[in-house]
């Protein structure tokens, strides 16, 4: 297969996704890229339900409204449909990335290896992370399983990306609410909904966590297509996937992932160490909301919300371990506890230049105040501009740069979950 350069494999890829085929070939990689349904039982768990139940301890809790007398403006429109109401975020696709058996070209080999890779905040295209689906197929053999978190990707409707109904949002958000900043077409519709009801960081995270375990079950069982029973998966996580990865290696999805191997890259710190405010991910408002919220519910102990503490207590001891991911100096014993334990399956990689999840953080979260837990945490830093949205720049005046950068952290991450 040929070495393309990172650029020059960019656009091969992200042409040949734009395909609306299930299944893609493109020989000259020696890959295929297929798409597969999936349907959610975590949607139950959402907000705007007339009641919820726990099946595990056959408990029911009211209905939750939360957007009663909005305004009937953009964001109020945004804010009107409810999250139980997405019929695309229950029904959707994920993405497989496997290797074409040479012998038997329509085939792909039959592996008991995958690896999940998980997205950034707010995004709402794949384009991004082919490349790096690719090198991790290619440097490890294991096929990369490309799967959206809930409300992101093709789980979040097609208007919340309008750039023309957007902007009016934005602009209302900007003009409604005193020192916002960084309001954008681009985060106006996770910004608004984020703002007026924090809980969802959760119960959004919560569905994930409940899809993304179904899913493990399922691969376990030789139930996905191209993998054979008995596989395990390892995690690519980057960012917010960086951060759902670790709740999901310390939870352990049922003991789906107590072997699992996690790779972090521009993530790992816990959520008040983040600072997500861009126009690409979340506006001055909505990042304030969320951190306050779960700063008072913190400390009051999440007494003042039945269904959310219910989750949050030791009834439920995989879901609890969010709590510990939220506040640095809150739980710190339970999640420096588990970590300790996983150390030698988690490794990290920060950029030097992050401002949205800065090194000295991730250190702090996954080394430990002390410094005493034995997980790798790498400070990297490239000879160009880049950012936390953008570690690899599209620029063509970057390109021999990007390239040399893109395989120095992809080959760190193959030579970990190899």
């Amino acid at each position: 297969m040929k070495n393309l350069p990172y650029l020059e494999l960019y656009n091969l890829l992200k042409q040949e996704f734009a395909s609306a085929e299930r299944e893609i070939n493109i020989p000259a990689l020696g890959i295929k890229i297929t798409r597969s349904k999936f349907h959610s039982k975590g949607a139950a768990v959402l907000p705007g339900r007339k009641s919820y139940y726990c099946p595990k301890h056959d408990k029911k809790f009211p209905g939750e409204t939360t957007y009663e007398g909005l305004p009937e403006t953009g964001e109020g429109s945004i804010l009107h449909t409810h999250d139980s109401e997405f019929t695309c975020n229950e029904g959707f696709e994920y993405i497989i990335i496997n290797n074409i058996d040479p012998a038997e070209p329509g085939n792909t080999f039959l592996s008991n290896n995958a690896i999940l890779l998980f997205h950034g905040l707010n995004e709402k295209r794949w384009d991004k992370y082919l490349p790096w689906a690719y090198s991790l197929l290619r440097s490890t053999g294991k096929p990369v399983i490309l799967f959206p978190l809930a409300f992101h990707m093709d789980r979040a409707p097609a208007s919340w990306s309008d750039a023309k109904s957007m902007n009016r949002v934005a602009k209302e958000r900007a003009r409604t609410g005193k020192l916002n900043s960084h309001t954008s077409f681009v985060n106006a519709a996770i910004s608004s909904r984020l703002e007026a009801n924090p809980q969802r960081f959760f119960w959004s995270g919560l569905q994930s966590y409940i899809d993304v375990s179904m899913f493990l079950h399922d691969l376990s069982r030789g139930r996905v297509p191209g993998f054979a029973k008995g596989t395990a998966a390892d995690i690519f996580g980057y960012s917010i996937g960086a951060y759902f990865g670790l709740i999901l290696i310390m939870a352990g999805a049922g003991g789906l992932t107590d072997n699992s191997k996690l790779f972090t890259f521009c993530g790992g710190a816990t959520l008040d160490r983040m600072y997500p405010i861009s126009k690409y991910i979340l506006d001055a408002h909505a990042a304030s909301a969320i951190s306050s919220y779960y700063l008072e519910l913190l400390n009051n102990d999440f007494k003042s919300t039945e269904r959310l503490n219910h989750y949050l207590s030791d009834e439920h001891p995989e879901e609890s371990y969010f709590k510990s991911m939220l506040l640095y100096h809150h739980n710190k014993e339970l999640r420096e506890l588990r970590l300790r334990g996983a150390a030698g399956r988690i490794h990290a990689v920060a950029l030097k230049q992050d401002s949205v999840v800065p090194p000295v953080e991730v250190m702090n979260t996954l080394r430990g105040e002390m410094r005493d837990i034995d997980i790798t945490v790498d400070v990297e830093d490239f000879p160009y501009e880049y950012s936390h949205v953008t570690p690899f720049p599209l620029a063509p005046k970057y390109a021999e740069q990007t390239d040399e950068a893109f395989r120095r952290i992809m080959k760190r991450a193959g030579e970990f979950l190899g």
